[in-house]
């Protein structure tokens, strides 16, 4: 059975409203270290507080002092790490992220990388306003609408990499950044299937239409 939980981590939030349904669909709420700042701003009661604490607001603390906290001051893991990895060892699985991009450039880059470090112990998906993206593994398949817009993107060299469903189809070609990339990709048919046989590669799922 799938356990779910939502983490907000101190980037940029969702608006309210998509905020707000994440937390529904997920039931349980952690927020890394300065995301607590956001969940007091949307309003949001967390069950748990995870990280080094050196971002969160003494108007946070105050606010949810009878939230659990869970310290961790390992200099060699981020707040988000910390986060997930609190998150697996309570046995859930299945892990939606917001507040990982936006702010800094350097932050967002990094943290697409827990996608791949953490699975398959946990199924984790980033998402912010402009849509999502998980982790494709070696076969992914998904339902979309015809029109949706997505992008295959390659953490390292990914080889053999074969797509069903998509305008721009694939056959065994190799994705590489700054070689050859697959950005802005078109669903023509559904369900829409990818297949890697070598490397790591990512899927972002564009919000609405292009």
């Amino acid at each position: 059975m799938r356990r779910k939980a939502l983490i907000i981590a101190n980037g940029e939030s969702p608006q309210k409203k998509r905020l707000a349904l994440l937390v529904k669909q997920a039931g349980t709420v952690i927020c890394a270290d300065g995301g607590t700042n956001t969940a007091l701003k949307m309003g949001i009661t967390p069950d748990a507080i995870v990280g080094d604490l050196d971002s969160v607001h003494a108007e946070a603390l105050v606010k949810f002092r009878r939230v659990a906290i869970y310290e961790d001051r390992n200099d060699q893991t981020t707040d988000l790490e910390k986060a997930i990895t609190w998150a697996i060892q309570s046995n859930f699985d299945h892990i939606t992220v917001v507040g990982a991009s936006g702010k800094r450039l350097d932050h967002t880059v990094g943290n697409l990388g827990v996608l791949r470090k953490f699975y398959p112990d946990a199924i984790i998906t980033l998402v912010d306003d402009s849509g999502e993206v998980c982790y494709v593994g070696r076969e992914y398949s998904f339902e979309a609408e015809k029109g949706d817009v997505v992008s295959l993107i390659p953490l390292n060299r990914c080889e053999g990499v074969s797509t069903n469903g998509l305008k721009y189809s694939l056959e065994g070609d190799n994705l590489e950044l700054g070689v050859r990339e697959g950005t802005s990709n078109i669903v023509v048919s559904s369900p829409v299937s990818i297949k890697v046989k070598k490397g790591h590669l990512l899927l972002f799922k564009l919000f609405g239409r292009s």
